[in-house]
């Protein structure tokens, strides 16, 4: 809608609705916990069905604090590679445009890092001798701190939504640097992967974060009067013939070089009419 002077449709620096690919990936948290009898749980009354469903307890407990064991009772599950990471690293698009012009995408951490509940509790568990909180609960309380930062959103509400981007290559997959489900073959990973030192990892432009960890934006105006050299996708585009210059050198030698051709020229007529 437009009013006054304002003729344009669109003023935010948004892409077409059905180009944001608002599409999360399909990873089966459940379906990568190994279910009961996968780990020696079953019916039955000997003192050995006990224990086992004892194991399995403290197994499932570990899934959920810490994604491995923490202690003797379940080590050889852990060496059976009953213990999964779960979770996956992942970019999506977030619909905004950056100031040169690329669409600008949001990198989500979903596997672990176990700093969910701050360093010192960290501290606390490598003097209990106990593993870093990484498992599922804790991943949890990561997204949920992630996603409740509200300075994007009082950013885009009260200042505005006009985001400076910077190139970034990071590692996508999950844990093992697996990009779909090696069950089901469901793709995790949208798009082309690179591998770097066998870790896939996927470039995207993602906002840029300054020295104290705020995200840059700038004014609209200075968001419209940066050169838009990028494409939408990601790529550099290319410029026409009679615009490759840069900053305008290439153009005005030109310029020069056709001014001192014409010069010559004259003077050589003039020479030779002088001779007859």
């Amino acid at each position: 809608m437009s009013g006054g002077t304002e003729k344009r449709d669109q003023i935010l620096p948004n892409v077409p609705i059905q180009d944001t690919g608002f599409i999360l990936p399909e990873y089966d948290f459940a379906g990568n916990v190994i279910p009961p009898y996968g780990i020696n749980i079953s019916d039955g009354g000997s003192i050995q069905h006990v224990i086992d469903a004892a194991k399995g307890v403290i197994y499932y407990s570990d899934v959920i604090a810490f994604g491995q064991n923490s202690s003797g009772l379940t080590a050889n599950l852990q060496n059976d590679g009953k213990y999964n990471k779960l979770g996956i690293n992942f970019f999506m698009k977030s619909g905004l445009i950056c100031s040169n012009g690329a669409g600008m995408s949001t990198y989500f951490e979903g596997i672990p890092k176990g700093d969910a509940l701050g360093k010192r509790l960290q501290t606390v568990m490598q003097v209990m001798n106990l593993p870093p909180l990484k498992g599922i609960a804790p991943g949890m309380l990561e997204d949920t701190k992630a996603a409740m930062n509200i300075k994007p959103v009082l950013q885009s509400a009260f200042g505005n939504v006009y985001p400076v981007c910077e190139k970034r290559t990071l590692p996508v997959g999950d844990y093992y640097g697996r990009t779909e489900d090696p069950v089901s073959g469901d793709v995790w990973v949208k798009g082309p992967v690179d591998f770097i030192n066998g870790v896939a990892t996927q470039t995207r432009w993602v906002q840029k974060v300054n020295r104290k960890g705020d995200l840059v934006f700038i004014s609209r105006e200075e968001w419209e009067n940066t050169p838009k050299t990028i494409n939408l996708d990601g790529t550099k585009k290319s410029l026409p013939p009679e615009d490759k210059t840069e900053e305008g050198f290439e153009d005005e030698n030109g310029k020069v070089s056709l001014l001192i051709g014409i010069v010559l020229l004259s003077i050589s007529f003039a020479i030779v009419c002088s001779g007859k």
